[in-house]
């Protein structure tokens, strides 16, 4: 395990744990519309209320929770993408500024034509991740290689629409994997697909990512979750209000928000 083998002193073992976090999140707060200065400002909405999350190297996270309870929020807000209201974010030792996160971390969007230029083939969009990226390798190669890691392999001339769904995704996974990322966030990678197409896609980040690399699975897909996630926070209202390892642990003591979930799924 990564607690600390024999011998060590609790100070030691704290500090290995210490040196293994990635990404820590502490208070995070964000409130979207509403206005000091008009009674015309509209209602704010309270997206983040006081979140922590801590993710440590080679870690599996699960975010889980209906629309509108602030997961994909927390990815953005937690990665620098937008500005927190207030809080602490601590990125792979940084603060997550623009030049930092790209060295870093990697967001793998919910629709993966945010990733990919529709005028482009996926063999260009790709290259220039791999100069980006990886600017001492012969790109051709980085691409080719990355290709072939998603099951895409000799797609370098086709163009996104071109792809179905599930290719896209593969594409987007594999931009992502040009970049070797310490921190991987997944924005409901597998929305839109059918249960088969939904496994190799989870298989495929799984097999594909270094094993050093923290995944952060965003998700509404609580079985999904469950099934590749060492830890699973559920997230209600903009808080995190369970935290749990396994199905069991769930079940125990649920959230009232944890067990609508768990009986959606027919899991409870």
């Amino acid at each position: 395990g990564r607690g600390g083998g024999a011998g060590m002193s609790a100070a030691e073992a704290v500090r290995q744990e210490e040196s293994a976090v990635l990404w820590r999140i502490i208070g995070l707060r964000k409130t979207f519309g509403g206005s000091r200065f008009s009674a015309l400002g509209g209602a704010s909405h309270t997206a983040l209320d006081g979140v922590d999350l801590t993710v440590r190297a080679s870690e599996r996270i699960g975010i889980i929770g209906e629309s509108g309870s602030g997961k994909t929020t927390l990815a953005r807000v937690g990665l620098g993408l937008i500005p927190a209201d207030s809080g602490t974010i601590e990125l792979v030792g940084g603060a997550p500024t623009k030049r930092h996160r790209r060295e870093v971390a990697q967001l793998l969007f919910q629709d993966p034509r945010a990733m990919l230029n529709p005028g482009l083939t996926i063999g260009t969009v790709l290259r220039q991740s791999a100069r980006l990226f990886q600017p001492r390798r012969d790109p051709a190669e980085a691409v080719s290689e990355a290709l072939a890691r998603v099951g895409l392999a000799g797609r370098e001339r086709a163009r996104p629409h071109e792809l179905s769904g599930g290719e896209r995704r593969r594409a987007g996974l594999a931009r992502v994997l040009l970049a070797s990322p310490k921190v991987l966030v997944l924005d409901e990678p597998t929305a839109g697909l059918d249960a088969a197409l939904k496994h190799d896609m989870m298989q495929l980040v799984q097999t594909s990512v270094s094993e050093e690399t923290a995944v952060v699975t965003i998700s509404h897909d609580l079985p999904l979750v469950l099934g590749t996630c060492d830890r699973v926070a559920v997230m209600y209202a903009g808080r995190i209000v369970q935290r749990f390892g396994s199905l069991a642990e769930a079940r125990q003591d649920p959230h009232p928000h944890t067990a609508s979930l768990l009986r959606a799924a027919g899991l409870l």
